[in-house]
Protein backbone atom coordinates (compact mmCIF):
# COMPACT_ATOMS: atom_id res chain seq x y z
CA UNK A 1 0.00 0.00 0.00
CA UNK A 2 1.10 3.10 -1.26
CA UNK A 3 1.80 6.42 1.39
CA UNK A 4 -1.02 8.31 -0.88
CA UNK A 5 -3.48 5.33 -0.31
CA UNK A 6 -2.46 5.21 3.75
CA UNK A 7 -3.45 8.41 3.79
CA UNK A 8 -7.14 8.19 2.36
CA UNK A 9 -7.87 4.98 4.29
CA UNK A 10 -6.97 6.69 7.60
CA UNK A 11 -8.25 9.88 6.79
CA UNK A 12 -11.64 8.41 5.40
CA UNK A 13 -11.78 5.77 8.62
CA UNK A 14 -11.23 8.59 10.79
CA UNK A 15 -13.99 11.07 9.83
CA UNK A 16 -16.63 7.40 9.30
CA UNK A 17 -15.50 6.41 12.87
CA UNK A 18 -16.25 9.90 14.15
CA UNK A 19 -19.64 10.78 12.37
CA UNK A 20 -20.87 6.99 12.21
CA UNK A 21 -18.70 4.43 13.56
CA UNK A 22 -18.77 6.28 17.51
CA UNK A 23 -22.51 6.37 17.35
CA UNK A 24 -23.34 3.16 16.30
CA UNK A 25 -20.55 1.84 18.77
CA UNK A 26 -21.84 3.97 21.86
CA UNK A 27 -25.37 2.99 20.94
CA UNK A 28 -24.99 -0.87 20.69
CA UNK A 29 -23.16 -0.35 24.01
CA UNK A 30 -25.60 1.22 25.69
CA UNK A 31 -27.93 -1.26 24.62
CA UNK A 32 -26.33 -3.95 27.24
CA UNK A 33 -27.48 -1.72 29.96
CA UNK A 34 -31.08 -1.75 31.58
CA UNK A 35 -32.96 1.19 30.77
CA UNK A 36 -32.73 3.79 33.60
CA UNK A 37 -35.69 3.94 35.96
CA UNK A 38 -37.44 6.87 35.47
CA UNK A 39 -38.90 7.97 38.67
CA UNK A 40 -40.87 11.13 38.98
CA UNK A 41 -41.09 12.61 42.41
CA UNK A 42 -44.58 13.50 44.14
CA UNK A 43 -44.60 17.02 45.36
CA UNK A 44 -43.89 15.93 49.04
CA UNK A 45 -41.02 14.49 47.69
CA UNK A 46 -39.69 17.16 45.64
CA UNK A 47 -36.09 19.02 47.35
CA UNK A 48 -35.89 22.60 47.36
CA UNK A 49 -34.47 24.29 44.21
CA UNK A 50 -32.45 27.52 43.24
CA UNK A 51 -33.16 28.80 39.62
CA UNK A 52 -29.85 30.64 38.37
CA UNK A 53 -29.97 32.70 35.48
CA UNK A 54 -27.57 34.79 34.05
CA UNK A 55 -28.91 37.85 32.29
CA UNK A 56 -27.51 40.98 30.08
CA UNK A 57 -29.48 43.11 28.57
CA UNK A 58 -32.18 41.31 28.85
CA UNK A 59 -34.91 43.87 29.88
CA UNK A 60 -37.45 42.60 27.17
CA UNK A 61 -37.40 38.67 27.77
CA UNK A 62 -36.93 38.67 31.65
CA UNK A 63 -40.68 38.94 32.29
CA UNK A 64 -41.59 36.12 30.01
CA UNK A 65 -38.89 33.74 31.56
CA UNK A 66 -40.13 34.36 35.17
CA UNK A 67 -43.27 34.24 33.71
CA UNK A 68 -43.12 30.81 32.51
CA UNK A 69 -40.87 29.89 35.57
CA UNK A 70 -44.00 30.36 37.54
CA UNK A 71 -46.33 27.97 35.24
CA UNK A 72 -43.77 25.11 36.11
CA UNK A 73 -45.18 21.88 37.27
CA UNK A 74 -43.26 22.24 41.02
CA UNK A 75 -44.07 23.70 44.49
CA UNK A 76 -43.67 27.49 44.42
CA UNK A 77 -42.78 27.34 47.99
CA UNK A 78 -39.99 24.74 46.85
CA UNK A 79 -39.05 26.96 43.95
CA UNK A 80 -36.15 30.25 44.26
CA UNK A 81 -35.22 32.35 41.46
CA UNK A 82 -32.37 34.21 40.99
CA UNK A 83 -31.31 36.08 38.33
CA UNK A 84 -27.50 37.82 38.12
CA UNK A 85 -27.13 40.66 35.82
CA UNK A 86 -24.42 41.02 34.13
CA UNK A 87 -23.39 44.15 33.96
CA UNK A 88 -26.79 45.28 31.89
CA UNK A 89 -27.08 48.62 31.03
CA UNK A 90 -30.96 48.24 30.72
CA UNK A 91 -33.26 48.02 32.59
CA UNK A 92 -32.50 44.30 33.54
CA UNK A 93 -32.01 44.43 36.96
CA UNK A 94 -34.81 47.16 38.29
CA UNK A 95 -37.56 44.59 36.46
CA UNK A 96 -36.07 42.01 37.91
CA UNK A 97 -36.03 42.97 41.39
CA UNK A 98 -39.83 44.35 40.44
CA UNK A 99 -40.84 40.56 39.98
CA UNK A 100 -42.30 39.18 42.89
CA UNK A 101 -40.13 35.98 44.28
CA UNK A 102 -37.02 37.27 42.34
CA UNK A 103 -33.57 37.89 43.96
CA UNK A 104 -31.63 39.94 41.52
CA UNK A 105 -27.79 40.03 42.05
CA UNK A 106 -26.62 42.93 40.10
CA UNK A 107 -23.12 43.25 38.99
CA UNK A 108 -22.06 46.86 38.00
CA UNK A 109 -19.43 45.12 34.92
CA UNK A 110 -19.74 42.78 32.54
CA UNK A 111 -17.63 39.75 33.51
CA UNK A 112 -19.17 36.92 31.00
CA UNK A 113 -21.82 34.40 32.17
CA UNK A 114 -19.08 32.05 34.22
CA UNK A 115 -18.61 34.99 36.31
CA UNK A 116 -22.15 35.74 37.02
CA UNK A 117 -22.82 31.70 38.11
CA UNK A 118 -19.91 31.62 40.51
CA UNK A 119 -21.17 34.80 42.09
CA UNK A 120 -24.60 33.13 42.26
CA UNK A 121 -23.74 30.21 43.43
CA UNK A 122 -22.24 32.19 46.61
CA UNK A 123 -26.17 32.60 47.41
CA UNK A 124 -27.55 29.51 46.64
CA UNK A 125 -28.73 27.63 49.91
CA UNK A 126 -30.82 24.97 48.59
CA UNK A 127 -29.65 21.02 47.93
CA UNK A 128 -30.18 21.49 44.07
CA UNK A 129 -29.16 23.62 41.44
CA UNK A 130 -31.08 24.18 37.86
CA UNK A 131 -29.53 26.20 34.99
CA UNK A 132 -31.23 28.08 32.46
CA UNK A 133 -31.18 31.01 30.02
CA UNK A 134 -33.03 33.78 29.40
CA UNK A 135 -34.51 32.67 26.11
CA UNK A 136 -35.45 29.60 26.47
CA UNK A 137 -39.25 28.36 27.36
CA UNK A 138 -39.06 25.23 29.69
CA UNK A 139 -42.03 22.97 29.69
CA UNK A 140 -44.21 22.76 32.47
CA UNK A 141 -42.79 19.08 34.29
CA UNK A 142 -39.63 19.96 33.04
CA UNK A 143 -37.52 20.74 36.55
CA UNK A 144 -39.48 17.92 38.23
CA UNK A 145 -38.01 15.23 35.57
CA UNK A 146 -34.96 16.99 36.27
CA UNK A 147 -34.56 16.64 39.95
CA UNK A 148 -36.32 13.25 40.03
CA UNK A 149 -32.92 11.98 38.07
CA UNK A 150 -31.31 12.95 41.88
CA UNK A 151 -32.77 9.85 43.23
CA UNK A 152 -29.87 7.59 42.53
CA UNK A 153 -27.26 8.65 44.53
CA UNK A 154 -24.21 8.20 42.00
CA UNK A 155 -26.07 11.39 39.66
CA UNK A 156 -24.07 14.67 40.30
CA UNK A 157 -25.83 16.25 37.21
CA UNK A 158 -29.04 15.89 35.21
CA UNK A 159 -29.00 17.69 31.60
CA UNK A 160 -32.54 18.78 29.70
CA UNK A 161 -33.25 18.05 25.77
CA UNK A 162 -33.10 21.61 23.17
CA UNK A 163 -36.16 21.00 21.43
CA UNK A 164 -36.28 23.50 18.12
CA UNK A 165 -39.65 24.76 16.99
CA UNK A 166 -40.02 23.08 13.28
CA UNK A 167 -38.59 25.33 10.72
CA UNK A 168 -40.39 25.90 7.23
CA UNK A 169 -36.52 26.62 5.29
CA UNK A 170 -34.90 23.31 4.58
CA UNK A 171 -32.01 24.72 6.62
CA UNK A 172 -33.27 25.43 9.64
CA UNK A 173 -34.58 21.34 8.78
CA UNK A 174 -31.17 20.12 8.26
CA UNK A 175 -29.69 22.13 11.68
CA UNK A 176 -32.70 20.53 12.96
CA UNK A 177 -31.92 17.32 11.68
CA UNK A 178 -28.48 17.69 13.16
CA UNK A 179 -29.50 18.18 17.16
CA UNK A 180 -31.68 14.91 16.96
CA UNK A 181 -28.30 13.56 15.82
CA UNK A 182 -27.01 14.58 18.98
CA UNK A 183 -29.87 13.80 21.01
CA UNK A 184 -29.31 10.24 20.25
CA UNK A 185 -25.66 10.30 20.55
CA UNK A 186 -26.54 12.16 24.26
CA UNK A 187 -29.21 9.56 24.95
CA UNK A 188 -26.72 6.17 24.36
CA UNK A 189 -23.71 8.08 26.37
CA UNK A 190 -26.41 8.48 29.39
CA UNK A 191 -27.67 5.07 28.88
CA UNK A 192 -24.30 3.61 29.33
CA UNK A 193 -23.09 5.44 31.96
CA UNK A 194 -22.59 9.47 31.42
CA UNK A 195 -22.87 12.17 28.66
CA UNK A 196 -20.32 14.12 28.04
CA UNK A 197 -21.65 18.07 29.22
CA UNK A 198 -24.77 18.72 29.19
CA UNK A 199 -27.36 21.36 27.55
CA UNK A 200 -26.72 24.67 28.81
CA UNK A 201 -30.27 25.81 28.03
CA UNK A 202 -31.32 23.54 31.33
CA UNK A 203 -29.26 21.36 33.42
CA UNK A 204 -29.32 20.41 37.20
CA UNK A 205 -27.17 19.99 39.67
CA UNK A 206 -26.09 19.06 43.59
CA UNK A 207 -25.09 22.17 44.86
CA UNK A 208 -22.72 20.62 46.92
CA UNK A 209 -20.99 19.50 44.00
CA UNK A 210 -20.43 22.93 42.87
CA UNK A 211 -16.41 23.92 42.00
CA UNK A 212 -16.29 27.89 40.98
CA UNK A 213 -14.61 27.89 37.36
CA UNK A 214 -12.52 30.62 35.49
CA UNK A 215 -14.04 33.92 35.41
CA UNK A 216 -13.46 34.11 31.98
CA UNK A 217 -14.83 30.11 30.97
CA UNK A 218 -16.80 30.12 27.73
CA UNK A 219 -18.43 26.72 28.16
CA UNK A 220 -20.02 26.52 31.78
CA UNK A 221 -22.43 23.58 30.45
CA UNK A 222 -19.00 21.81 30.00
CA UNK A 223 -16.58 22.31 32.65
CA UNK A 224 -19.22 22.07 35.45
CA UNK A 225 -20.42 18.80 34.78
CA UNK A 226 -17.20 17.39 33.70
CA UNK A 227 -15.86 18.57 37.30
CA UNK A 228 -19.07 16.57 38.70
CA UNK A 229 -17.81 13.27 36.34
CA UNK A 230 -14.29 13.54 37.69
CA UNK A 231 -15.66 13.60 41.24
CA UNK A 232 -17.31 9.79 40.68
CA UNK A 233 -20.85 10.84 39.81
CA UNK A 234 -22.77 10.60 36.67
CA UNK A 235 -23.96 13.43 34.06
CA UNK A 236 -27.41 11.88 32.59
CA UNK A 237 -29.25 13.29 29.90
CA UNK A 238 -33.35 13.17 30.48
CA UNK A 239 -35.18 13.41 27.15
CA UNK A 240 -38.37 13.70 29.07
CA UNK A 241 -36.97 17.53 30.80
CA UNK A 242 -37.79 19.80 27.55
CA UNK A 243 -36.83 23.22 26.77
CA UNK A 244 -37.68 25.00 23.78
CA UNK A 245 -36.24 27.53 21.79
CA UNK A 246 -36.95 29.10 18.28
CA UNK A 247 -34.29 27.38 15.40
CA UNK A 248 -32.41 30.05 13.02
CA UNK A 249 -32.92 29.34 9.66
CA UNK A 250 -29.69 30.76 8.63
CA UNK A 251 -26.39 28.54 8.76
CA UNK A 252 -24.57 31.43 9.28
CA UNK A 253 -26.46 32.28 12.78
CA UNK A 254 -25.92 28.75 13.74
CA UNK A 255 -22.30 28.60 12.51
CA UNK A 256 -21.73 31.41 14.44
CA UNK A 257 -23.39 30.16 17.79
CA UNK A 258 -20.68 27.13 16.99
CA UNK A 259 -17.37 28.40 16.57
CA UNK A 260 -18.44 30.16 19.90
CA UNK A 261 -19.14 26.62 21.33
CA UNK A 262 -15.80 25.13 19.75
CA UNK A 263 -13.69 28.07 21.05
CA UNK A 264 -14.32 27.18 24.49
CA UNK A 265 -13.46 24.13 23.99
CA UNK A 266 -10.20 24.50 22.93
CA UNK A 267 -10.12 26.54 25.81
CA UNK A 268 -11.17 23.96 28.44
CA UNK A 269 -9.21 21.14 26.81
CA UNK A 270 -5.92 23.41 27.12
CA UNK A 271 -6.70 24.31 30.92
CA UNK A 272 -7.86 20.74 32.01
CA UNK A 273 -5.29 18.33 30.76
CA UNK A 274 -6.64 15.76 32.53
CA UNK A 275 -9.50 15.32 30.70
CA UNK A 276 -6.73 13.74 28.17
CA UNK A 277 -6.14 10.93 30.77
CA UNK A 278 -8.20 7.52 30.87
CA UNK A 279 -6.85 7.24 34.28
CA UNK A 280 -8.22 10.49 35.38
CA UNK A 281 -10.88 10.93 33.24
CA UNK A 282 -14.04 8.58 33.54
CA UNK A 283 -15.58 9.47 30.40
CA UNK A 284 -12.67 9.68 28.17
CA UNK A 285 -13.58 7.07 25.56
CA UNK A 286 -16.67 9.55 25.13
CA UNK A 287 -14.91 12.58 25.68
CA UNK A 288 -12.15 11.60 22.71
CA UNK A 289 -14.82 10.49 20.55
CA UNK A 290 -17.81 12.83 21.15
CA UNK A 291 -15.58 15.45 21.29
CA UNK A 292 -11.50 15.72 20.65
CA UNK A 293 -11.73 13.87 17.22
CA UNK A 294 -14.36 15.90 16.14
CA UNK A 295 -12.22 19.09 16.23
CA UNK A 296 -9.37 17.25 13.67
CA UNK A 297 -12.34 16.41 11.28
CA UNK A 298 -11.84 18.86 8.80
CA UNK A 299 -7.81 18.14 8.63
CA UNK A 300 -9.28 14.61 7.70
CA UNK A 301 -11.93 15.37 5.55
CA UNK A 302 -8.37 18.21 3.86
CA UNK A 303 -6.62 15.12 3.41
CA UNK A 304 -8.77 12.46 1.88
CA UNK A 305 -9.75 15.39 -0.93
CA UNK A 306 -5.70 15.13 -1.41
CA UNK A 307 -4.57 11.90 -1.36
CA UNK A 308 -7.34 10.64 -3.55
CA UNK A 309 -6.27 13.03 -6.19
CA UNK A 310 -3.04 11.71 -6.42
CA UNK A 311 -4.32 8.34 -6.97
CA UNK A 312 -5.72 6.54 -9.98
CA UNK A 313 -7.70 3.03 -9.45
CA UNK A 314 -11.38 3.34 -9.88
CA UNK A 315 -12.54 3.18 -5.76
CA UNK A 316 -9.85 6.46 -5.41
CA UNK A 317 -11.23 7.97 -8.64
CA UNK A 318 -14.80 7.53 -7.41
CA UNK A 319 -14.14 9.06 -3.59
CA UNK A 320 -12.18 11.89 -5.51
CA UNK A 321 -15.85 12.34 -6.98
CA UNK A 322 -18.37 11.98 -4.36
CA UNK A 323 -15.88 14.40 -2.56
CA UNK A 324 -15.84 17.10 -5.08
CA UNK A 325 -19.59 16.52 -5.34
CA UNK A 326 -20.09 17.31 -2.11
CA UNK A 327 -17.74 20.47 -2.29
CA UNK A 328 -19.90 21.79 -5.62
CA UNK A 329 -22.90 21.12 -3.71
CA UNK A 330 -21.70 23.77 -0.78
CA UNK A 331 -20.60 26.15 -3.08
CA UNK A 332 -24.40 26.13 -5.11
CA UNK A 333 -25.49 26.98 -1.63
CA UNK A 334 -23.27 29.54 -1.06
CA UNK A 335 -23.60 31.09 -4.46
CA UNK A 336 -27.60 30.63 -5.44
CA UNK A 337 -29.83 31.06 -2.56
CA UNK A 338 -31.99 29.11 -3.87
CA UNK A 339 -30.36 25.64 -4.44
CA UNK A 340 -30.72 25.63 -0.56
CA UNK A 341 -34.66 24.43 -0.92
CA UNK A 342 -32.90 21.03 -1.99
CA UNK A 343 -32.75 19.19 0.86
CA UNK A 344 -29.41 17.52 -0.05
CA UNK A 345 -27.65 21.16 -0.71
CA UNK A 346 -28.56 22.35 3.01
CA UNK A 347 -27.24 19.14 4.51
CA UNK A 348 -23.93 19.43 2.83
CA UNK A 349 -24.07 23.25 3.14
CA UNK A 350 -24.52 22.52 7.24
CA UNK A 351 -22.27 19.85 7.44
CA UNK A 352 -19.80 21.91 5.31
CA UNK A 353 -20.84 24.98 8.07
CA UNK A 354 -20.42 22.40 11.28
CA UNK A 355 -16.87 21.72 10.74
CA UNK A 356 -15.51 24.78 9.08
CA UNK A 357 -16.43 26.25 12.28
CA UNK A 358 -13.94 23.70 14.09
CA UNK A 359 -10.56 25.25 11.78
CA UNK A 360 -11.99 29.13 12.68
CA UNK A 361 -12.34 28.47 16.07
CA UNK A 362 -8.86 26.74 16.72
CA UNK A 363 -7.21 30.07 14.63
CA UNK A 364 -9.61 32.45 17.07
CA UNK A 365 -8.19 30.76 20.23
CA UNK A 366 -4.79 30.41 18.85
CA UNK A 367 -4.89 34.25 18.36
CA UNK A 368 -6.29 34.97 21.75
CA UNK A 369 -10.08 35.43 20.66
CA UNK A 370 -11.79 33.51 23.59
CA UNK A 371 -13.91 35.88 25.18
CA UNK A 372 -16.42 34.82 28.05
CA UNK A 373 -18.82 37.67 26.97
CA UNK A 374 -21.57 35.83 24.91
CA UNK A 375 -23.94 37.86 22.27
CA UNK A 376 -27.74 37.77 21.60
CA UNK A 377 -28.10 36.08 18.48
CA UNK A 378 -31.61 37.16 17.43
Amino acid sequence: MSTAQALFWISAGFVTYVYVGYPLLIAALSRLRQPPLRATLADAGLPEVTVVIAAYNEAQRLPAKIANLRTLDYPADKLQILVVSDGSTDASASIAQSLPGVRVLAYPQRRGKAHALNLAMTEVRTSFTVFCDVRQELAPDSVRYLISNFCAADVGAASGELVHRASNSHTGQSIGLYWRYEKWIREAESRLHSTVGATGALYAIRTADFTPIAPDTILDDFEIPMSIARGGKRVLFDSRALVFDELHTDSRVEQKRKIRTLTGNFQTFSRQPWLFLPAVNPLWFQFISHKALRLLVPYAMLLALLSSALLSAPIYRLALVLQLGFYVLVAAARRLPAARHNRLVSLAQVFFDMNAAAVIAAWRFASGGADARWEKTT
